[in-house]
């Protein structure tokens, strides 16, 4: 098609509004063209014109009816697709139309031909945002207090407009929806697109109206092509800016931000007055880009601009932030790294988000059994959520999990809890979403003696490099796996896992005590509910670090109660002995010994456990445990993993 068409591109879907960084090669004039005609034809099919059948020369037409613009020449192509379904069809309007292929893991699987979009799109940190996430979060942003005139939407990243669709969805009713509804993205192309995502959802809302290329046309004047990590939005901005004072539209032919930092209001000065009050956004996951201008970042964003060489995303959140009036909210989802991680950026940016006006919620979602993005898209995933104008306090909500079959309702029914006090908030984020998981938290912290006050050294290596087994002297130690999901992978005897066939070079955790006694207590200690639990909470979910020594409360000062965790740890070392998980992965052999299903020796662990920090949470915790592995307790299939007893 690209060959064959030829579109006066510039006098067709030039914006009218000078100074929103129109950018246009003449070698990607063609393509383009192209990918506008699909739009259109899109736009056709999705509202049920009968012109959709014709092809994209008859939708071509229909669109820019009554425009008397030079239209072009358009090659006589029919689309085949079945249109028979337009609601469908309009909902993957978005996808549809990214340039860049789907190349999700199952799509490479499918099609070779697409790895290399697979490579680019993880390259450039850039993945779809389900239409359901992106209703999810606006509508959580609806929530907060509607101003009396409507609020000003932005997104800073706006793709192919997932999320200023769902904004238009979600206002449509309310006055002067279409011209409040405003973006950013770096991508030329994805300013059009979006234009014709919401001529869709548009039209089919009123039918009766403007010609669809004057709906377009109002939707594209809002919709800028720059760099959102360039934007300033300091009250008193003290970087060089760009000037808007001549009719010889200096800033368009390159993105905004090319040079130097701008603003927003210089680019859309009727927001001047009461700024974005409600940003939603799904920024890309990835590596700055260095361009010239890239040295402003670090002064324009101090919390998160010296880090934007390993990660933009938490870049976007300082910027969305910053954007926000008093009275604004925001949603943003990201990596669950915004709520886990203890790498900088990562703690800081919580600081300052938790430093804002109002109320803070972070919502932490794992990756199976369904993901947030998908099945093709396995990632663990956070949403900030800032309301300013909402009563100070900040929320979380455990690491998620549902299946494909519960997820509408689990999104709908989201947990959450106040984390507000807890000792380490916001550095660390424990994902929690009960009252009693607070409160059990709280209680462990309030101990002064944990596990590391146990084990006398520590150390990182594969199993492969020890070189004997308890029964030979090493009684005084166990290892812990370093990652973790429905378990934390604990040995009594690591040299054993050795022998079973266990010849992966991953490092584990090797523990010294200064007694077998206290070796075999930590041993129960480790498998207990609470220890497992404590991980979850504070973790990511999949790692396991020295976090979870400093962290469980172990006895002191009680004899008695560590020899009888002692036996209870010897004692269900041998049970689990019997059953060892072996799997392989890329040639080498991982060997386990889950304890979970030996329910009646870790419920004597957590009792016991239980009396010594003076909470009786074992079952609580149980029926936590379980609903964490089974996830759907409807569901015939998945309580086939029940846990055995």
């Amino acid at each position: 098609m690209e060959a064959a068409v030829d579109l006066p591109f510039e006098g067709l879907y030039r914006p009218d509004r000078t100074g929103l960084g129109f950018t246009l090669d003449s070698a990607e004039v063609a393509r383009r063209s192209t990918w506008a005609l699909l739009g259109e034809w899109l736009v056709a099919a999705s509202v049920e014109a009968p012109c959709a059948a014709e092809g994209l020369g008859a939708a071509h037409e229909w669109f820019w009816r009554g425009s008397e613009r030079t239209l072009g020449t358009v090659p006589d192509v029919e689309v085949s697709l079945d249109l028979s379904e337009p609601a469908e069809l309009r909902a993957l309007m978005p996808y549809l139309l990214d340039p860049m292929a789907a190349a999700t893991r199952r799509d490479v699987l499918n099609a070779h031909s697409t790895a290399h979009e697979r490579r680019t799109r993880k390259a450039a940190g850039v993945y779809y945002t389900p239409g359901d996430v992106a209703h999810l979060m606006v509508q959580r942003v609806c929530s907060a207090e509607e101003a009396p005139d409507g609020h000003l939407w932005f997104d800073p990243a706006h793709g192919s407009g997932v999320f200023l669709r769902a904004v238009l969805s979600a206002i449509y009713d309310q006055p002067g929806a279409r011209e409040r509804i405003y973006g950013v993205d770096l991508d030329p192309i994805a300013a059009e697109t979006t234009s014709f995502v919401l001529t869709a959802e548009d039209l089919v809302r009123s039918p009766e109206g403007p010609e669809p290329w004057r709906r377009w046309h109002r939707f594209r004047r809002n919709l800028a092509t720059g760099d959102a990590l360039l934007i300033d939005a300091a009250a008193v901005p003290d970087q060089p800016m760009l000037s808007f004072d001549t009719d010889e539209r200096p800033v368009d032919g390159h993105p905004l931000g090319y040079y130097e930092p701008w603003r927003l209001d210089d680019v859309f000065p009727e927001t001047a007055e009461t700024g974005f009050t409600r940003v939603v956004a799904n920024p890309p996951y990835a590596p700055l880009k260095r361009s010239a201008a890239s040295i402003h970042i670090a002064q324009l964003h101090p919390v998160t601009g010296s880090a934007a060489g390993q990660d933009v995303s938490p870049v976007f959140v300082e910027l969305c932030s910053n954007l926000l009036p008093g009275d604004g909210a925001l949603a943003i989802v990201l990596p669950l790294s915004v709520v886990s991680s203890t790498r900088s950026p990562f703690p800081e940016l919580r600081v300052h988000m938790s430093e804002q006006p109002g109320w803070l919620e972070l919502l932490s979602f794992d990756r199976v059994p369904d993901a947030l993005f998908g099945d093709d898209i396995k990632t663990r995933n956070a949403m900030v959520h800032l309301d300013k104008s909402a009563s100070p306090n900040l929320t979380a909500s455990p690491l998620y999990r549902w299946t494909s079959r519960t997820r509408e309702k689990a999104l709908r029914d989201i947990p959450v809890t106040s984390i507000a006090g807890i000792e380490g908030v916001p550095r660390v984020v424990p994902k929690i979403g009960r009252q009693w998981e607070r409160e059990l938290l709280v209680e462990c912290a309030a101990h002064t003696h944990f596990l590391e006050n146990w084990h006398t050294r520590r150390q990182q290596m594969p199993l492969t490099g020890l070189s004997h087994s308890v029964g030979e002297g090493q009684s005084d130690v166990l290892a812990l796996a370093p990652t973790a999901y429905n378990f934390l992978g604990v040995m009594r005897d690591p040299h054993r896992a050795v022998t079973d066939g266990h010849d992966s070079q991953n490092g584990f955790s090797i523990l010294h005590f200064d007694s077998e006694q206290h070796a075999a207590a930590a041993y129960a200690m480790l498998s207990s509910r609470l220890a497992f639990w404590l991980w979850h909470v504070t973790g990511d979910g999949f790692h396991v670090t020295g976090a979870v020594h400093r962290r469980l409360p172990v006895p002191s000062r009680d004899a008695c109660r560590v020899e009888r965790l002692a036996d209870l740890g010897d004692r269900l070392w041998k049970t689990a002995l019997e059953k060892p998980v072996v799997s392989s992965n890329r040639g080498r052999t991982t060997v386990a010994y889950p304890t979970w299903p030996y329910a009646d020796l870790i419920d004597e662990i957590d009792s016991e456990v239980g009396d010594f920090l003076g909470v009786e949470y074992g079952a609580r915790l149980a029926a936590w445990h379980e609903h964490l592995i089974v996830v759907d307790l409807d569901s015939e299939r998945r309580n086939l993993i029940r846990r055995k007893t």
